[in-house]
């Protein structure tokens, strides 16, 4: 499936590849890396992925505290925030998509 990320999304991710990429030599691309692995996995299957607020979901990183929030479209995902689990919770809510 497609997946289109909402340019606040895509924007805050990389914010966190930056601060991470600040603490440690490295950690940047790892976190990239896992990122990009949610990404496949959420792709790869999005139902698996359980419903919380209405028709949302989220598929967490392996290691880092994050998870990506999306919903399904017909023909695509649909991801709303590149969100800290621990930070700021349901801040991302006001987002309609793209």
């Amino acid at each position: 499936m497609r997946v289109n990320y909402a340019r606040d999304a895509r924007e805050e991710g990389i914010e966190a590849a930056a601060w991470y990429g600040s603490q440690e030599k490295g950690l940047q691309n790892r976190f990239l890396e896992k990122w990009k692995d949610a990404e496949n996995r959420m792709a790869a299957n999005p139902g698996i992925h359980r419903c919380f607020e209405g028709e949302l979901r989220k598929c967490r990183f392996d290691v880092f505290p994050y998870a990506l929030v999306f919903r399904i479209r017909s023909d695509e995902l649909q991801v709303l925030a590149v969100m800290h689990m621990s930070r700021r919770p349901g801040y991302w809510k006001k987002r309609g998509g793209n």
